[in-house]
């Protein structure tokens, strides 16, 4: 198979002219292999990688999405000295070990849970994807030790369903709600979600719930928050209507302007990312099925000429005219409707 011209565009920069690959545009052409590339790809750039990886982790995921496990043997081979990743690799190769199923790494992976924090989260997000049979104990343990605590290894949570007890949804719950420091709370939005339908009441809540501050993008709870909802399948539609439910209460008594706020600040932290649609390496969190026409319709369509009762429509009437957050939702309203074009634009090219 061919490689995609994405790649093509990696390759004869970092050839020709390097100083032409800034940040920005790398991550852009990494996001158009991620969504449209193939084995081909990632077996074009793995050289590339191997010969300067800690200035070239943005090509991580492609390997993860477009590998094998024999790219994940090569990966760690080129990566692991002396049990420990090495200083000159990045961190997010651990995750992508993980997703491609190397179960030899698992023990590496583990070496890694209660290390610095980028390594801890890409060990316990690889982990997630394996089987972890010979370190249930050891996963008991590690949980058992810091539950409760403010600080912990943020995504150490994500293995609760690797012990088999059934005791942690609620515990995941409880830890969030009385101990955790909302700087965690990402893991223990996707620890609670990866327990299933048992646990999705508890997920909504906490969702919505100022406490756990999901709307919180330097926290990245957001970011989180999100892929537990795509854990649990849940869709634009079901949480439009459940904040449409919230911002037409009464029961927030004193504090109903602040929580409304928040729920809307949750709302359009989670609609970013829809629209977005950032890969986030989680087998079990596929993309969202909505496409951004749908999602433009569902959100921004006005019932009749006259009644705007969309998003933007609630919102102002619930908040006070010169709030930010207005502002925020005309920009992602722009922002979807750019994305609808470019589905259709897509569509026609493809399907001529």
């Amino acid at each position: 198979m061919a490689i995609s011209w994405a790649t093509r565009q990696l390759l004869d920069r970092h050839a020709a002219d390097p100083a032409t690959v800034d940040w920005r545009w790398e991550s852009m052409a990494v996001h158009v292999v991620l969504r449209y590339g193939s084995g081909a790809d990632a077996e074009a750039l793995l050289p590339l990688f191997l010969d300067a990886p800690a200035q070239r982790d943005h090509l991580v995921p492609v390997f993860a999405r477009h590998g094998d496990l024999a790219m994940a043997d090569r990966l760690l081979e080129a990566s692991i000295e002396a049990g420990r990743i090495r200083e000159d690799v990045p961190p997010e190769v651990l995750h992508a070990v993980g997703y491609l199923g190397c179960e030899s790494a698992e023990r590496i992976l583990w070496e890694h849970v209660e290390g610095l924090y980028h390594a801890s989260r890409s060990a316990c997000l690889g982990l997630l994807h394996l089987s972890c049979r010979g370190l249930r104990t050891e996963i008991a343990e590690a949980l058992e030790r810091h539950a409760g605590a403010n600080l912990f290894p943020e995504f150490l949570s994500v293995l609760a369903t690797k012990t088999g007890d059934p005791s942690w949804p609620a515990r995941l719950v409880e830890w969030g709600e009385d101990g955790a420091s909302t700087d965690c709370n990402g893991g223990l939005f996707l620890g609670i979600a990866l327990h299933g339908d048992a646990a999705r009441a508890d997920f909504v809540k906490a969702l919505w719930s100022p406490r756990w501050e999901a709307n919180g993008g330097g926290t990245g709870s957001d970011r989180w928050a999100y892929a537990g909802a795509r854990v649990l399948g849940l869709g634009m539609p079901e949480l439009y209507a459940d904040l449409l439910t919230r911002l037409d209460s009464d029961a927030f008594g004193v504090s109903g302007f602040a929580v409304k706020r928040h729920c809307l600040d949750t709302f359009a932290a989670l609609l970013g990312h829809w629209t977005d649609r950032d890969w986030l390496g989680l087998r079990m969190a596929p993309d969202p099925e909505e496409s951004s026409e749908a999602l433009y319709r569902l959100l921004f369509a006005w019932s009749t000429p006259s009644v705007n009762d969309s998003l933007t429509g609630h919102a102002h009437r619930v908040l006070d005219p010169g709030d930010p957050l207005i502002t925020r939702l005309h920009h992602l309203e722009a922002l979807l409707l750019s994305e609808a074009r470019h589905e259709l634009e897509l569509h026609a090219t493809t399907s001529n």
